[in-house]
């Protein structure tokens, strides 16, 4: 893969609901109710998905609730063997044998500029900067990415939500279980997911987001 990532500088519009016939899309779901606290709604992963398309990942994550102090980590492997255990936000998360080289750290009290993307090489170097995009009334954040990826290349990744300060991811999507026991305790990372681009012909595909609770985790 292309390791020229970046994150958008645009924010990727409402119609990534709606990918053409040559997107590839996967989705995954995660346990609801799975929290040290389940009073947290919007902490609580309850799917993703993502997607590429003529030179854009994209991603979206869907809660069980929603907050604008959340903050969302995506941990991304895309060279097996090359990266490192730790974080760039430097948060006590326990990611067990996955290593990742890329990590993308957002968050939501701000309407742009607040995203972004580390790349690994011996240290954490910031990568750039962009915007999420935020639909509220469906719990869900996107992300675009640009990247180059060729038919049948795939990469390794998981995402955590967290709130601030020296926070724990308090879910974990590659996590079903509790990933965490409190705020003042690392959180546990599980066998991170796979994305596959294998485009897909036929008619549109839609990234169905609110009936994530219940389906079936998705593995490589």
């Amino acid at each position: 893969m292309n390791q020229k990532l970046a994150v958008s500088t645009a924010a990727l519009a409402a119609t990534v609901l709606t990918s053409s016939a040559s997107a590839n899309v996967m989705t995954y779901g995660d346990s609801a109710f799975d929290l040290f606290d389940n009073g947290l709604g919007n902490l609580d992963i309850v799917g993703a998905a993502a997607s590429y398309e003529s030179g854009v990942l994209s991603f979206a994550v869907t809660t069980r609730g929603f907050s604008d102090w959340t903050k969302y980590m995506i941990f991304v492997d895309l060279a097996p063997g090359v990266g490192t255990t730790s974080n760039a936000w430097n948060r006590p998360i326990d990611l067990g044998t996955n290593e990742i080289d890329f990590f993308l750290g957002s968050w939501v009290s701000q309407p742009s500029d607040n995203t972004q993307l580390w790349a690994w090489a011996g240290g954490w170097f910031p990568f750039g900067v962009g915007s999420n995009l935020v639909n509220a009334s469906t719990n869900t954040v996107y992300w675009s990415l640009a990247v180059n990826m060729e038919p049948g290349e795939s990469f390794r990744f998981d995402v955590a939500t967290s709130g601030g300060g020296n926070d724990p991811g308090v879910d974990h999507l590659s996590n079903a279980g509790l990933a965490t026991d409190g705020w003042g305790s690392p959180s546990h990372a599980g066998e991170f997911l796979t994305f596959t681009y294998v485009p897909a012909p036929g008619a549109l595909v839609l990234l169905g987001l609110a009936g994530f609770l219940g389906r079936p985790r998705q593995r490589a």
